[in-house]
């Protein structure tokens, strides 16, 4: 299956330099917050919120990429979302970790390409909320990286594929 279409948003307006992967995250701490870890969808980052079950959102929009309108994201798809956090969990893509024990942002790969950012939302019930990365954030080259290696030693075809997928979507060998 062919990965979608390439889409170029515009650049963000900073590259923030807290958006780092830890560079070596403990495996006692994943396997915590996989068994934790929940999604709460926000309205910020949804064109059309309505059709998520979501209030419109009332705010200006800034410089956010939105899951729907910029990475194809349907409400079908919330189903997968456990999954995917387990996914970027396993394979290392985290952030800092707070002093709860619990990340701020984490990553995952979507089975067509798209990376993810998943921000903390509520740190008490470890709930997250994501939208998609644009593929000129420098951060799109180190979660691919570290992504790309972890099924080569544990992930599925399914995650392989993935990874293929997002170096073909985000034009990153």
């Amino acid at each position: 299956m062919r990965p979608p279409r390439r889409v170029d948003l515009p650049a963000r307006r900073s590259d923030n330099d807290k958006r780092r992967l830890h560079p070596t995250p403990d495996r006692f701490v994943l396997a915590g917050l996989a068994a934790r870890a929940s999604y709460v969808g926000i309205s910020k980052h949804k064109a059309s919120p309505a059709r998520f079950g979501l209030p419109p959102y009332s705010g200006p929009y800034g410089d956010e990429t939105l899951c729907d309108e910029h990475a194809g994201f349907e409400p079908r798809d919330i189903a997968k979302v456990p999954g995917l956090m387990v996914r970027g969990i396993a394979a290392g893509l985290i952030g800092r970790v707070e002093r709860q024990g619990i990340p701020t942002i984490l990553w995952t790969v979507s089975d067509h390409g798209w990376i993810f950012e998943i921000r903390m939302t509520n740190s008490g019930q470890a709930e997250y909320h994501g939208y998609p990365v644009r593929p000129s954030e420098a951060i799109a080259e180190q979660v691919l990286k570290r992504f790309a290696a972890w099924p080569e030693a544990q992930g599925t075809e399914a995650d392989r594929r993935a990874a293929w997928n997002c170096r073909a979507l985000y034009g990153i060998s």
